[in-house]
């Protein structure tokens, strides 16, 4: 499975940079723009699938038990929460960028989507700060 994988792995990789190449090569080309985009779509769907898949069979191999697995959802769930409002305020503004405007919902959901990153960034600095203290005292 690991040779696999990193099989994969390299393959993605060769054919990112023979595109990255291609549209470096030909900056005028809105078809080679389109394309480098579309292929960053499909990676991006690619790790959220792979991430999920992942997750589900190490819960079947180890043995994940409900509660915990319950706790789990309901920490994502008040993350997401928190960070919607944060964000709150930014769903009736409208976003300017050069000659694009984007509107509220946009910039709204682009808000809530930094601040999930920064809560969930925050807390997983936090847990591994109380792990090692803990560790230490425990000792």
């Amino acid at each position: 499975m690991k040779n696999i994988s990193k099989w994969v792995f390299g393959l993605l990789a060769l054919v990112t940079v023979v595109m990255g190449v291609i549209f470096y090569l030909d900056l005028k080309s809105e078809a080679n723009t389109s394309m480098l985009l579309n292929w960053g779509y499909i990676l991006i769907i690619l790790g959220i699938a792979l991430a999920l898949i992942s997750a589900f069979f190490t819960g079947i191999v180890k043995g994940v038990k409900g509660k915990k697995l319950l706790i789990l959802v309901i920490a994502i769930a008040v993350i997401a929460v928190v960070a919607y409002l944060m964000s709150k305020g930014s769903f009736a503004q409208e976003y300017v960028a050069g000659e694009t405007t984007y509107t509220g919902q946009t910039h709204g959901l682009v808000e809530f989507a930094l601040n999930f990153f920064y809560v969930t960034f925050g807390v997983s600095i936090l847990s591994i700060l109380f792990s090692v203290l803990y560790k230490a005292v425990k000792k």
